[in-house]
């Protein structure tokens, strides 16, 4: 009788593990996805590979976010200016490899102008630190992002590394609107 009590007990206690699993990766999630949000003031630095049907090219790509405000450089493997696109306040500026500046409201449409590349510019600065904003997503074992899909674009999470109490996203493909853009992050310098 006492074995049938304690076997019954066990796997009670085993049940109640195995039902309570997926609330604590929920629950980590959670906590690290308001943790992300808050994180506004950051610099990364990496390469960038972009393939549309008409090219193949790779980048330089230091990153520099300042709350809703942003400028990222793209410079060749050799570092001759590419462009550099920044955001103040709302307006839009490209400077392009001539020096020439262009303005517009809509950063997207101002690269593939320029370019011919589209890059998901509005989306990038929550989707490099692995947050899918308001797209649907798929999380890893860990609680991490997998993968997000937003409109035409599928980004594909592939290594992530801790820094300064965050797990930072290291490698990311996105594929969408007729290009696909790998980004290798090589560093991360987080506002304290």
């Amino acid at each position: 009788m006492f074995l049938r009590i304690f076997s019954l007990a066990c796997l009670l206690v085993l049940a109640g593990c195995t039902t309570t699993q997926p609330q604590r990766d929920q629950v980590n999630w959670q906590q690290e996805r308001a943790r992300l949000e808050h994180l506004t003031h950051w610099q990364l630095s990496g390469k960038m590979a972009i393939i549309t049907a008409r090219q193949k090219g790779s980048a330089r790509l230091n990153w520099q976010q300042d709350g809703d405000d942003y400028r990222l450089n793209l410079t060749s493997l050799i570092g001759t200016h590419i462009l550099e696109l920044s955001r103040s306040k709302g307006e839009v500026s490209l400077l392009d490899n001539d020096g020439k500046l262009h303005q517009s409201q809509d950063a997207e449409a101002l690269v593939y102008q320029l370019t011919g590349w589209h890059i998901p510019v509005a989306g990038l600065p929550e989707w490099i630190k692995g947050l899918p904003g308001n797209a649907e997503f798929e999380l890893n074992p860990d609680a991490s992002l997998a993968s997000v899909r937003d409109g035409q674009w599928q980004i594909v999470y592939g290594d992530y590394r801790d820094q300064d109490g965050y797990r930072l996203p290291h490698l990311l493909t996105m594929t969408g609107q007729e290009s696909r853009l790998k980004l290798q992050i090589n560093q991360w310098t987080l506002a304290q």
